[in-house]
């Protein structure tokens, strides 16, 4: 007799003992259908009052009621017990692994009681449909997180950068970079998020050149060269087209702003400069240590982007908490929270070989 032992502690489904096993013994199913609705409805409006023991006996009856019906009945069990913190969990688990999807993306997506273990073997095993159903949750462990940084599509990916609340651990951002350094969009996409960008856009772009590296280095015997192009197309393309773009006309300074400097100005002195509102005169002293036209350093100051100043400071080994005044300033006296942690990992990112040379390159193509 299925749950008779427990009819005292469970008098609402005691009743209906005999219409159980009358259904599991049902061959075409319809009655098994029925009775598998009216149950659910029971344990769903009585569930505030039930213990776990209580719980753990409508788990029972369900899976059996569950085992062998109609596809459109699983899809419907499964839109109702996808929101349940409290869900017989025993069913949840066998919804969740159902190898239809109509029937596991409710329980993949919304539902609180799948374990981390299935989540793993679904997110291992199981097509894409099924990684990008997981991959709507809010919340998913980093063991679970890194698989489908491996092996999910650009659905799967766009969702996990979106959703700063699933953990990813260093195996799964690096494998990001990897990946990162075949696809200009998905790179963006890890700058906009400072926790990813921090540690692994540098390595991206490293990542990046050397590959790069790999494919024309048969080329041409000038290693230099090589080494000089790539450092200057990876800067342009990956971090900002618009670095190099700096040839719109700007009005030359008037006389009264044509600041000169006996010897090279100091960080120190430049930041003074910065911090008493003297900006005009702070451009002059990092356009002089860049060796770059003054229009061209406020060109770069005024730009809607950070990235041509941030290279131009970087280019002259400025630490960051200088740039970071010159932001302050270029920016009315604050930043954002978002703005100070994309300024900070593009900052930290930028290595100071990669930025001279972007320099070097500006240079030449000011002059010319």
């Amino acid at each position: 007799m299925l749950v008779a032992d427990k009819e005292t502690a469970m008098s609402p489904i005691s009743s209906l003992v005999i219409d159980i096993e009358a259904a599991l013994q049902d061959a075409d199913g319809e009655r098994r259908t029925i009775l598998l609705h009216r149950i659910t409805n029971l344990f769903i409006e009585q569930l505030p009052d039930l213990n776990d023991d209580h719980v753990s006996v409508f788990d029972e009856v369900i899976l059996c009621l569950a085992a062998e019906i109609e596809l459109a009945a699983r899809i419907e069990l499964s839109e109702k017990l996808a929101d349940l913190t409290r869900g017989p969990r025993q069913t949840v688990q066998n919804l969740a692994l159902d190898e239809e999807i109509r029937v596991a993306r409710p329980i993949l997506e919304r539902s609180p009681c799948v374990d981390s273990s299935n989540l793993v073997v679904i997110a291992q095993k199981r097509p894409e449909a099924f990684l990008e159903a997981v991959s709507r949750r809010k919340r998913l462990p980093s063991q679970v997180t890194d698989i489908l940084a491996q092996r999910g599509g650009d659905a799967v990916i766009d969702r996990i950068l979106r959703n700063s609340s699933l953990e990813l651990s260093e195996l799964g951002l690096r494998a990001l970079a990897d990946r990162a350094t075949t696809d200009t969009k998905l790179y963006r996409a890890l700058k906009s998020r400072p926790d990813l960008a921090l540690r692994h856009i540098g390595a991206i772009l490293e990542a990046a050149k050397q590959k790069a590296r790999g494919e024309i280095r048969d080329l041409t015997d000038q290693i230099e060269l090589i080494d000089h192009a790539i450092d200057v197309g990876a800067a342009a393309v990956m971090i900002n087209p618009a670095i190099l773009e700096m040839a719109d006309y700007v009005k030359p300074e008037s006389a009264d702003e044509a600041f000169h400097f006996s010897r090279a100005p100091r960080e120190a002195e430049v930041v003074a400069l910065i911090n008493h509102g003297r900006i005009n005169e702070a451009l002059a002293a990092i356009a002089h240590l860049a060796g770059l036209p003054r229009e061209t350093v406020k060109h770069a100051f005024g730009s809607p982007h950070f990235d041509p100043i941030l290279f131009i400071m970087r280019a002259i080994d400025f630490q960051w908490s200088s740039f970071l005044s010159l932001l302050k300033a270029k920016n009315g006296g604050s930043l954002s929270q978002a703005l100070h942690d994309s300024a900070f990992s593009s900052f930290h990112a930028l290595s100071l070989s990669t930025a001279r040379r972007v320099m070097r390159f500006i240079s030449a193509r000011t002059a010319a």
